[in-house]
């Protein structure tokens, strides 16, 4: 049974984001943070691949394939399974399949500024609406901190359900040189561990953390089951795959992942504009 009610399903359409407060309980977070602290042990110690902003202080950058065997931990899995599958499957209307696990990074005050976006949309395009509308519903994606006082994402809220503006487009335009007062409507999603922000990744959006301050914000995205592996998503077969590896995980989880293998084209996949 699905945790969200009507009201949570009707904001998430019509705005386009659903902020759940303290979704989560402290043994949740903690267990998370502990599995990313193990997770820097392994990278230090060569038994996985990271990428650093200071390797000496153990911050990493921004990572990805977090569910694959040498960054796999149990805490995962087990808070996709026991906490987050209800969301999940409501806010894209049904099955969903694995697409994106990962972290997002800052710290060591390396400055991060990125351009506003629209992740699958077509700016200025012609047939920008019949793109937005092609993949209304189909997907989600959503932020979890695990590091107080993250505010580092940035969206127009409403803008996945209509062309892009003329101002929007100039801010873009600016690229990461652009403030939040340039983007009109713009709003900072304030969270704090256990809370999670579920968003659609055509609403013009963006990441921002000019401070580098430290962050640590799991970031994950799913597709309806139906939906064929894409180039944005393709190269993780043979990690998940390796020999015992989906059995470890909890059955809820590792769903999510056979639906991903099951939709993985052997060659040529396609791109977001393609399909």
């Amino acid at each position: 049974m699905s945790l969200l009610h009507a009201k949570d399903l009707i904001q998430y359409e019509d705005e386009g984001y659903l902020i759940m407060r303290e979704a989560f309980s402290p043994e949740r977070v903690k267990a998370l943070h502990m599995a990313v602290i193990s997770m820097i042990d392994r990278g230090l110690e060569g038994a996985c691949e990271l990428k650093w902003i200071d390797r000496d202080k153990r911050l990493p950058a921004r990572t990805g394939h977090m569910l694959h065997p040498d960054k796999y931990d149990p805490a995962w899995a087990e808070w996709l399974a026991e906490d987050l599958v209800f969301y999940i499957d409501a806010l894209v209307g049904g099955p969903a399949r694995h697409s994106l696990f990962g972290m997002l990074a800052g710290g060591g005050g390396q400055s991060y500024r990125q351009a506003w976006h629209r992740d699958i949309g077509k700016p200025g395009a012609e047939d920008e609406m019949d793109f937005l509308a092609r993949f209304q519903g189909q997907f989600v994606q959503f932020n979890a901190p695990l590091v107080s006082g993250d505010s580092y994402l940035q969206i127009v809220p409403g803008s996945h359900l209509r062309v892009s503006t003329d101002s929007e487009l100039l801010t873009a335009q600016d690229g990461a040189a652009a403030e939040i007062e340039d983007m009109p409507d713009a709003m900072v999603v304030e969270l704090e561990p256990g809370d999670i922000v579920f968003y659609n990744a055509n609403l013009w959006h963006r990441g921002f953390n000019p401070e580098g301050k430290k962050r640590w914000t799991l970031h994950c995205a799913f597709w309806q089951q139906d939906y064929m592996v894409m180039s944005h998503e393709y190269g993780q077969r043979v990690e998940l795959m390796a020999e015992g590896h989906i059995e470890r995980m909890p059955e809820k989880t590792a769903e999510y992942v056979r639906r991903y293998l099951a939709k993985y084209p052997e060659a040529n996949p396609p791109s977001l504009l393609d399909i």
